[in-house]
């Protein structure tokens, strides 16, 4: 198997827009199948979960920007694949900083402010060969 990016999107996530919501509207605007997703920006808020593997659930905690400030998305990096039932899978792991916490994990959801500067990059359906477990 060989990954050869076919095609790259640059995506702007506007203050108050929602991630993964805006990223997944991006995906199915385009017609895309699968590949990564890079971002950096700002968040207001962020929901981080971390993995419990006893429990099969994410234990989520939230962070929110201080007055003045914004958790820091350094970065946000994940992937995204249409399943074989044609559902849509994104998965992303995100780093956030402010002057008063620091957090990386699974994002769960987070709202932008002031903005989001992100990037698709298609792969195609290579994706979905190589993550089965996430073919759902």
């Amino acid at each position: 198997m060989s990954f050869i990016p076919n095609l790259i999107y640059p995506i702007k996530g506007e203050k108050g827009s929602e991630i993964p919501d805006i990223l997944a509207k991006a995906i199915q605007e385009r017609g895309l199948r699968g590949g990564i997703i890079i971002a950096i920006g700002g968040l207001r808020r962020a929901e981080i979960g971390v993995y419990d593997r006893e429990k099969g659930t994410y234990s989520v905690e939230s962070f929110e920007a201080e007055k003045g400030e914004t958790l820091e998305v350094a970065p946000l990096i994940g992937n995204y694949m249409i399943t074989s039932k044609g559902g849509l899978s994104i998965h992303l792991h995100i780093n956030i900083s402010s002057r008063s916490a620091m957090a990386s994990g699974h994002l769960v959801k987070g709202i932008v402010d002031p903005f989001l500067e992100a990037f698709l990059i298609e792969a195609g359906d290579v994706v979905k060969e190589a993550f089965t477990h996430r073919d759902i």
